[in-house]
């Protein structure tokens, strides 16, 4: 059987990283066919004095680094792993018991490169664990459109081949917030082969009731979802002229971004999305809402988007 590399990024997480860690280790495919490698990201807590408990086991690695970020963790990781296959996990997520022996059988079996499952959302106050809702879905139709719009997996409910980690590359420091989704991606515009293994992989921590945009900053948020539509254009551009679908993805992007940053004053990075979206369809009309269709076509898109951008925000007051 080949190795795999399960890769931890921790940083101050005392109150949950043994679960995540007894989680690797309780996995029904042999812990002699397991690397976990655990990058202590400078935490401030006692996590670092709990992994050092858990460092006397042979299989498990840990590396102490000052604190990068969750991305610079994942990168340390990565370039250490000796694995055939590689588990990103977060600290504070969980691997269902049979995840991995599960994945790998389907990747070796299918001769794929991803495997991707669905996951249990769960929330945890004062020790007490609530189970929220399975999330249980596939990709539909092209993955790259799919990953780039409304498709997500946690890192914990997929496994990835070594071989397209090497071809992915980096991690994409320049999206703090949302690197593990344009990771994902990344798997897609490398052409990696994807497989759905059906049941619960993993579960992931939320705090209930508390979206990811509202957890960092809606702004925050939304700038790092327009930094990635800006690469994720730049790679399509050579398409957008016969791909249709490739093409609306982007403004229909862009479109979010514009509400968002309309809303919230932010006016240079407002002008910038409309005139990203005039780089796509120098005449673009949109179609979706009667109102802005009639005002762009009497007084071009930009118009129509500044009056909208008005209107929106009287309505918030």
């Amino acid at each position: 059987m080949k190795l795999i590399s399960i890769i931890i990024p921790a940083y101050n997480c005392q109150y949950f990283i043994e679960e995540t860690v007894d989680s690797v280790l309780n996995q029904s495919i042999g812990i002699e066919n397991l690397e976990i490698i655990i990058i202590n990201d400078g935490s401030k807590d006692d996590t670092l004095n709990i992994l050092k408990e858990y460092e006397k086991q042979n299989q498990i690695i840990l590396v102490d680094t000052p604190n990068r970020g969750v991305s610079a963790a994942r990168e340390a990781g990565r370039n250490i792993a000796k694995g055939q296959y590689i588990q990103y996990l977060d600290s504070d997520d969980l691997l269902t018991s049979q995840k991995i022996e599960i994945q790998y059988k389907a990747l070796e079996e299918n001769k794929a490169d991803i495997a991707y499952g669905d996951w249990q959302n769960f929330s945890e106050k004062e020790g007490r664990k609530t189970y929220l809702e399975k999330i249980e879905r596939q990709i539909k139709g092209d993955e790259e459109i799919a990953l780039f719009t409304d498709f997500w997996c946690p890192p914990a409910a997929i496994l990835y081949s070594k071989s397209i980690v090497d071809k992915i590359g980096t991690w994409n420091m320049e999206l703090p917030i949302i690197q593990d989704a344009r990771y994902f991606l990344d798997a897609a515009i490398q052409k990696g082969k994807f497989i759905y293994t059906k049941g619960i992989m993993a579960e992931y921590r939320v705090s209930e009731g508390t979206s990811l945009s509202q957890r960092h900053g809606e702004v925050k948020f939304v700038n790092d979802v327009f930094t990635n539509a800006k690469q994720i254009h730049e790679l399509w551009k050579d398409d957008l002229g016969s791909r249709k679908d490739k093409a609306e993805a982007i403004i229909s992007c862009y479109r979010y971004c514009i509400q968002v940053f309309g809303v919230n004053n932010e006016e240079h990075l407002f002008e910038e999305a409309i005139s990203k979206i005039y780089e796509i369809d120098a005449h673009f009309i949109p179609q979706k809402s009667k109102p802005m269709k009639y005002l762009s076509t009497v007084l071009g898109y930009a118009k129509a988007e500044r009056l909208a951008n008005s209107y929106r925000k009287i309505r918030k007051g």
